[in-house]
């Protein structure tokens, strides 16, 4: 194993995650779902098969030679997990970035660091470190009451009650995403996804490290299902698609591309680093874990500094600071419990 490249790959991908919402907040004209079309069909159908092509040679070949039931529930598991995805998207407009991804990765957290286990050990008690890891997915929980209270309470004396409901509708939102999203290592350790692994290595001519990408461009392709079709109806029931024609900038398009290149180069190297030759067995587990930490460190610089609290009552402010501390150390004892198992 070399746990120092995982390590180092998982943290690269967290921070690119982190940051792949941000220049959304340069588009003042067009609507969400504007947006959120585009970057979908390229972050979640165009560039991950572009990868999956690139990194394993062979890729169709190996796709011949995988059971249609498992390409099937890897698709249809994709479009559960985006699901999530797209009610996070959905949170940034009612809550803004650094609240939704701090309700997004602390429950995406306790989701996608237990039931990994639960499949590779079948207990949470059955391993030294085991303890850690569950006062880790407590703290993560906790985070995610802080932050709801926190979004609660940031609105300020000026401000009116529907704001407040919007941002609480927010909150909702993108905790239930990341209890979705936090599917995504859950499907990588299923026995489908092992099968489609094997094909990769073995028919499709990929490395073990890269055979991830044969996988991740089938449940990215499943998550691009719900994402677009929604954005399509939105843009069908607001009248939204003239957006394209009236404020055709350039520079619009220029975001949507770095969203999409920056979301799905963070989930192919997610893939790479939770290979067993870099992170071992549990590589699901602890590259999840770093990866979700990294996230929440580089979206909340993000938050802060577009000023999404630069208005937030004090009390606020302090209550997310709790929730990011408590994430950030569940994040610690989830690594050090990994490590003693």
């Amino acid at each position: 194993m070399n746990i120092g490249a995982g390590i180092a790959i998982a943290s690269i991908a967290g921070v690119m995650n982190g940051l792949f919402p941000l220049p959304m907040k340069a588009n003042k004209v067009w609507a969400w779902e504007n947006t959120w079309l585009p970057f979908s069909f390229l972050s979640l159908a165009l560039f991950p098969a572009v990868i999956a092509w690139y990194t394993v040679p062979q890729l169709s070949i190996a796709l011949q030679h995988t059971r249609l039931g498992d390409l099937a529930a890897t698709i249809i598991c994709g479009a559960l997990v985006y699901t999530g995805s797209l009610l996070f998207g959905i949170s940034i407009v009612y809550a803004g970035l650094t609240l939704s991804f701090a309700l997004l990765v602390g429950s995406m957290n306790v989701v996608g660091i237990l039931l990994p286990r639960l499949l590779l050990n079948h207990s949470l008690l059955g391993a030294r470190g085991d303890r850690l890891v569950l006062a880790g997915v407590v703290f993560s929980t906790i985070s995610v009451l802080f932050g709801f209270l926190a979004g609660k309470w940031k609105v300020t004396g000026e401000e009116n009650t529907t704001g407040g409901s919007q941002r609480i509708l927010g909150s909702i939102l993108a905790t239930l995403g990341g209890i979705l999203s936090g599917l995504l290592p859950v499907a990588v350790a299923t026995p489908w996804a092992h099968h489609l692994l094997n094909s990769a290595v073995s028919y499709g001519g990929a490395s073990p490290v890269g055979a991830s990408n044969a996988l991740l461009c089938l449940i990215l392709l499943g998550g691009a299902i719900p994402n677009c079709s929604y954005c399509a109806y939105l843009l069908w029931r607001n009248r939204t698609c003239h957006n394209y024609l009236l404020h055709n900038r350039a520079s619009y398009w220029m975001i949507i591309l770095a969203m999409g290149l920056l979301y799905s180069a963070s989930v192919a190297l997610w893939g790479m680093a939770i290979s067993p030759s870099l992170l071992g067995t549990l590589g699901a587990s602890v590259g999840w874990a770093l990866f979700v930490g990294m996230i929440v460190l580089s979206s909340t610089a993000a938050g802060l500094l577009a000023g999404e609290w630069k208005q937030a009552a004090p009390r606020a402010f302090t209550i997310l600071a709790a929730s990011l501390a408590c994430l950030l150390l569940s994040m610690i004892l989830i690594c050090i419990g990994n490590y003693l198992g």
